[in-house]
């Protein structure tokens, strides 16, 4: 499915007024092209089915099965339009200087930007889905998705901060401040999304379970005076998760599945851990 972002036409005809013609033609083609790239190289690793968002600031191809992705795969991903980007600059940059058509000088420049552009540590770039997977090889999902939204919206404020300081000189990059917020904008909605991603993954890892015939088990203490909602921000999402409940000795109580979490939370609202045991022992 493509959807058009709602600030994508006020974006263009800005750009127009301003004298863009060219360029923003040049511009998103080789934005396409690179989303492309991502897309047969998810197609190539064994995902289907995509949305393509075309935004302010370019196009955002998102694949339905993307958040099933390992780390490993989602990195490969998200590298491969950047990567594939810079190597084309180098392409046009020694047909320009071999031939210097103005078009190639355009394309080398044009690729260059996207292609580091993407590298950028902010969501919804690149950049972002990168360090995001580096930091699973090293924490939860949940906490790394946490960590990557407070580098991206550092990195949006300072942008933001260095469009306002360029003002104050009468230099004025309009692109500047709307990059800045649609950073901090996609930051926002990363950090609302994340308890369904995880909510969803857990009913589609029993689809993986079957087709695989096996997944990895994780193993979790957590007291129980926790709530359900506070179990399911630690659940990794790649792993099949069992929780121990302790008491305030450290003592084992129960033993809670994960799919526990989402019937408990679907038929009883976000109760303590405590609670639900106890409404459990009584169902049975």
């Amino acid at each position: 499915m493509i959807k058009v972002n709602r600030f994508f036409f006020p974006y263009i005809i800005f750009l127009l007024f301003l004298g863009f013609k060219g360029q923003i033609i040049m511009a998103f083609l080789i934005v396409l092209f690179h989303e492309s790239v991502h897309y047969f190289t998810a197609l190539i690793l064994g995902f289907s089915g995509f949305d393509l968002e075309i935004l302010p600031i370019g196009a955002r191809l998102s694949l339905k099965e993307l958040d099933e992705a390992s780390p490993k795969e989602d990195i490969i991903i998200s590298l491969s339009a950047p990567i594939f980007n810079i190597v084309l600059a180098l392409l046009f940059y020694n047909l320009y200087k071999n031939y210097s058509l103005e078009c190639t000088y355009t394309l080398y420049m044009g690729n260059l930007a996207v292609g580091l552009f993407n590298l950028l540590p902010a969501f919804p770039l690149d950049g972002g889905r990168v360090i995001r997977s580096i930091l699973c090889f090293r924490t939860i999902y949940k906490k790394a998705n946490e960590l990557t939204i407070k580098f991206s919206m550092i990195l949006g404020i300072a942008m933001l901060f260095l469009y306002m300081l360029m003002a104050f000189f009468y230099v004025r990059n309009i692109s500047l401040a709307i990059i800045a917020l649609f950073i901090l904008y996609s930051s926002k909605k990363e950090k609302e999304r994340i308890v369904y991603i995880i909510m969803g993954d857990i009913i589609k890892k029993r689809l993986k379970f079957l087709k695989s015939g096996y997944i990895e088990n994780k193993n979790l203490s957590i007291h129980f005076k926790c709530d359900l909602i506070t179990a399911l921000s630690i659940v990794d999402k790649n792993r099949y998760n069992v929780f121990t409940v302790l008491d305030d000795d450290m003592k084992v109580m129960d033993i809670i599945y994960e799919e526990e979490l989402i019937e408990g939370l679907k038929n009883y609202g976000n109760l303590t851990i405590e609670e639900f045991i106890a409404i459990r022992e009584e169902n049975i």
